[in-house]
């Protein structure tokens, strides 16, 4: 063997030997799609931080995130198999268990769900009780919420004009009140911007203490690869960290991955989704992305009062803690 060959052997063992000392691996990252509920935006920080800070790829994952938007259904895209994970709300949950559906959450990103109606003050609307007999606005998804608060208040779904609309609504007076999440600024500038805004009502405060952005997954997924779900888990954790600790640098991140966004209005939105929604007495105690059992249970008999969902359902089999048991979770 020639010199130059006993050189080019030993550069070969050398570099495989610090590969591996170093951790490096050649071999190529696991492929998953995560699927969002809607388009993509800060309230997402935690999961585009993760893929854009190599987060993902530091725990052997290659993630694609795919958004939503009106009318996308997280849960089909699981089911079909066109995504391996999704976000979504409790009502998609607990309505897919119903039907049967083997779907299961493993985390959730919000301790408090953020939906809000809003009305202007002159509307006569201060309570959940003053929408009987008004014109109620909000997306098609959103009608198992207020089937559900009005149940907490002693009313029914007919009680109210539901009305599918968004935020134009209100200010073209089609509607008296209108759905929309005060964390997301953009959706919420016409809302404040009017002379007489506002008065509201939080669902979290009247009857529906849910929780928010479930992380969803098949069964069989939460069976059979509990090991990558916790490597996902831990990687957005840290880009959730990363974002509450870093709003102005985690904004310059997102505007170069989606430059149609507003940077005011998305560093906005950001710190008062990690200020007021994402953080809690439970996360401190039990870590990011806790589940309770118990608001849950509360949730879940709300809709088994109004015959929306079988008597037999209970709180675990909407969830499965095996996911945060197994990860290395921060507490803040």
């Amino acid at each position: 063997m020639t010199i130059k060959k006993y050189f080019m052997k030993f550069i070969l063992i050398f570099s495989i030997s610090l590969f591996s000392f170093l951790g490096i691996s050649n071999a190529e990252n696991r492929k998953i799609t995560l699927q969002l509920p809607w388009f993509a935006n800060s309230g997402f920080s935690g999961e585009i931080i993760a893929m854009q800070n190599g987060f993902f790829k530091e725990k052997g994952l290659d993630v694609t995130i795919l958004p939503g938007g009106p009318g996308s259904n997280t849960v089909q895209e699981l089911v079909s198999g066109s995504a391996d994970i999704a976000l979504g709300y409790g009502p998609q949950v607990m309505y897919s268990v119903n039907r049967g559906l083997p779907i299961i959450s493993f985390a959730a990103a919000l301790q408090k769900a953020p939906l809000t109606w809003f009305s202007r003050k002159g509307a006569g609307i201060e309570t959940i009780k003053d929408w009987k007999g008004k014109r109620i606005g909000a997306g098609q998804g959103a009608i198992p919420f207020i089937k559900g608060v009005l149940s907490h208040h002693g009313m029914k779904f007919e009680d109210v004009t539901w009305v599918q609309a968004g935020v134009p609504g209100l200010l073209q007076d089609q509607v008296d009140a209108v759905a929309a999440w005060p964390i997301n600024f953009a959706q919420m500038a016409p809302i404040r911007a009017l002379p007489d805004c506002c008065n509201s009502q939080a669902i979290y405060d009247n009857g529906l203490p849910l929780q928010s952005n479930f992380y969803m997954v098949r069964k069989e997924t939460l069976e059979n690869d509990q090991e990558m779900l916790v490597s996902f888990f831990e990687a957005v954790q840290k880009g959730w960290e990363f974002a509450t600790d870093n709003p102005e640098k985690t904004i310059e991140i997102l505007i170069d991955y989606l430059p149609a966004l507003k940077a005011d209005e998305q560093l906005n939105s950001l710190t008062a989704t990690t200020s007021g929604y994402m953080y809690s007495k439970d996360t401190a105690k039990h870590g990011w992305g806790h589940i309770s059992n118990e608001r849950w249970q509360e949730v879940i008999d709300v809709y088994v009062s109004i015959g929306e969902l079988k008597s037999d359902l209970k709180a675990d089999d909407m969830f499965d803690d095996s996911i945060l048991k197994a990860a290395n979770r921060i507490k803040r």
